[in-house]
């Protein structure tokens, strides 16, 4: 059964502890959001090359991803059962406000009344792991949208999908000087540009910052081929076809009808 400390709220400092009872294995149990942990990290490694010969793990909130930000953490739900740990020492870190004065950062702060070390600081998080979530869809094109466009039903359905797997869609439809009337905004679709001054370089940076691009043969298609590369770029079908514009192996889904699943697989092709 590990012994479960607040340096906070005791006299001691962790660091004095440390230097005390010499545990082997140590569980800082850090219960704070996001923006503190990404400040924690900075003392919290600060605090391992300190005490070389201590195995630290870091308890964080689990089910919010914070593992992503510092991949080996250990998630929990509740401060409960901290004593049945399989550590020597358990340290509840509160990571205390500093408020009134300027001349410590919140992460040189708690390195002084609570880890009891030098003090340090940072917004780094070097292990995280970071990776582009966002996928430009385009739903319409000016001309012939009857033999191009999804029916509002088939373009929700891949909307979703591109949800479910994690990915964040936004809709790349700029409301150009030759825009059709009849390709309005499906009621489903929560994040768009049309209200964005409609420019080439605009939409050619967003595809070019996207994960993927999935759409009709428009405009944005032809862009997304010249700034993606093909493998990352899926033409939606129905009239036309991808071998009638391009010899590249560009992804390719039938909407004509379209069949479910056939763009969340195509995403899980993309990891």
């Amino acid at each position: 059964m590990p012994k479960v400390i607040e340096p906070l709220r005791q006299d001691k400092k962790l660091s004095a502890t440390l230097k005390e009872e010499c545990p082997k294995r140590v569980l800082l149990f850090f219960w704070h959001g996001l923006g503190d942990l990404i400040m924690f990290l900075e003392p919290f490694r600060a605090l391992r090359d300190q005490f070389k010969d201590i195995h630290f793990d870091l308890g964080v909130v689990a089910g919010i991803g914070q593992d992503e930000v510092y991949p080996g953490a250990i998630g929990f739900t509740t401060d409960k059962d901290l004593d049945k740990q399989d550590y020597d020492l358990v340290a509840k870190i509160h990571f205390p406000m500093s408020e009134g004065q300027e001349e410590f950062t919140k992460g040189e702060f708690c390195c002084i009344h609570e880890l009891g070390i030098d003090p340090t600081w940072g917004h780094s998080a070097p292990d995280m792991i970071i990776k582009n979530r966002l996928i430009s869809v385009h739903f319409n094109i000016t001309c012939l949208p009857g033999s191009c466009n999804p029916d509002e039903e088939t373009a929700r359905k891949i909307w979703d999908e591109i949800l479910a797997e994690g990915y964040i869609p936004i809709e790349s439809h700029f409301q150009h000087t030759f825009h059709n009337p009849v390709n309005k905004k499906f009621d489903f679709v929560d994040c768009t540009v049309r209200r964005c001054i409609p420019q080439i370089s605009t939409l050619a940076g967003l595809l070019q910052k996207s994960a993927a691009f999935i759409g009709v043969v428009s405009g944005n298609f032809h862009v997304a081929m010249s700034v993606l590369p093909c493998n990352r770029v899926m033409l939606l079908e129905k009239d036309f076809t991808a071998p009638m514009f391009t010899k590249l192996p560009t992804g390719r889904c039938s909407i004509k009808p379209y069949k479910e699943g056939s763009v969340s697989a195509w995403i899980k092709g993309l990891q």
